[in-house]
């Protein structure tokens, strides 16, 4: 029953409620907040950077099984202690404390950086562009993959890869390091189920870096590219989708991903349940509701509503754009099929709607482009050049 509209800044840093919502968010506490930024913009910088200064702090803290042992370990300094002195023992003890606390932080804080998943990803990306999907599950054992679209099954105990409906290969994940890599090359798909039953469609031209197994308290997992996730429910362990820009925090939900690092323009688009989008660009959060979707160009931020399947069809083969760039829309054929497509600028600029189907071939679709759009285009061997036809 707080007025929270009256907090500022050190109001929130010492609020139960608010810490709680911002490291353990469940959808009550997301649905209030939620609510309470829509409604009450007069301190919402306040609690905005609060948010920010709450995650920060607690990047790589002690569990709270550590803490307590580590207090219990004080208190039982201090009974030990005459009590006319206790007072004084007390503080020295939650001074040193408060020392320990700070090395310990900055040791495992820098240990923690090492290990994460984004910093595994910046460390270990592919010197060379791949023609064939490769999985890659260790120093030593990667499988190349030449199917167009290929299946590939986590459990508790091995990994399967499926491909035109023969499994490839097992691996037991005693093999595996601590992360493994799915490169997707233009022109491939593939359908991913992780060790925690998350479905995941990776689309062309897109690396996926994830853990074979999640730890007990987040499940973390890096994309460049674009992917479509069914999240599997876990409140204990929230799941988490990074990439160069976003951080995509969820409880259990399907939305879609799509942030190709070499692409200014970035979305998210959520179907069910609820996404926290964090913005490395603003250092703001934004929450999404079903058939909203988060887009950044890299200089503008903006939240709207839109039909969602105009931005997931491309799970079922199909292509629906609504007044999108024709650039754009040729960017996205082009990792789709594993073309190279060049437009000119006039014929770039130009707006199209409609529907295209990915099941038929390249040639096929600009054809119906055709229809759609004034251009046309040549074709010499694997390379495309589609020009303003006026």
């Amino acid at each position: 029953m707080k007025d929270y509209t009256q907090f500022t800044f050190d109001d929130f840093m010492q609020d139960e409620f608010f810490i709680a919502s911002v490291l353990k968010p469940n959808r009550e506490s997301v649905l209030f907040w939620d609510d309470f930024s829509k409604k009450h913009p007069d301190n919402l910088a306040d609690y905005q950077k609060a948010v920010r200064s709450i995650q920060e702090l607690n990047k790589g803290l002690l569990t709270d099984d550590q803490i307590r042992r580590l207090w219990k370990d004080i208190q039982r300094s201090n009974h030990k202690r005459p009590a006319i002195r206790k007072w004084i023992y007390s503080a020295t003890a939650v001074a040193a404390a408060s020392i320990a606390l700070f090395f310990i932080y900055q040791l495992f804080n820098t240990t923690e950086s090492k290990h994460d998943v984004r910093s595994f990803a910046y460390n270990n990306q592919p010197v060379v562009e791949v023609t064939e999907t490769q999985l890659i599950v260790s120093d030593e054992k990667s499988l190349s993959l030449a199917d167009t679209e290929t299946v590939i099954h986590y459990d508790s105990t091995s990994l399967k890869v499926t491909s035109q409906e023969t499994v490839q290969e097992e691996i037991a994940t005693a093999d595996m390091s601590e992360y493994n890599q799915l490169i997707i090359p233009k022109g491939k798909r593939s359908f991913l189920t992780l060790s925690d039953g998350t479905q995941i469609w990776v689309n062309s031209g897109t690396r996926l870096v994830y853990p074979a197994t999640f730890k007990t308290d987040k499940r973390e997992i890096f994309v460049d590219g674009e992917i479509y996730l069914h999240v599997q429910p876990d409140e204990t362990r929230p799941f988490i989708v990074q990439t160069h820009d976003l951080d995509i925090q969820v409880l259990g939900t399907e939305f879609n991903v799509q942030a190709y690092e070499t692409d200014r323009q970035k979305r998210v688009v959520l179907k069910s349940g609820f996404v926290k989008v964090s913005s490395n660009l603003s250092k703001e959060d934004f929450l999404l509701h079903p058939a909203e979707m988060y887009e950044t160009n890299g200089a503008r931020e903006t939240v709207t509503s839109v039909d969602v399947y105009n931005y997931i069809s491309w799970i079922d083969g199909m292509y629906l754009c609504d007044r999108e760039r024709l650039d754009f829309i040729l960017t996205r054929l082009s990792r789709y099929y594993g073309k190279e497509i060049t437009v000119n600028e006039k014929a770039a600029a130009l707006k199209c709607t409609g529907k295209l189907d990915l099941k038929e071939n390249l040639d096929e679709v600009l054809n119906i482009l055709k229809y759609i759009v004034q251009i046309e285009y040549t074709r010499e061997n694997n390379h495309y050049s589609v020009t303003f036809k006026p």
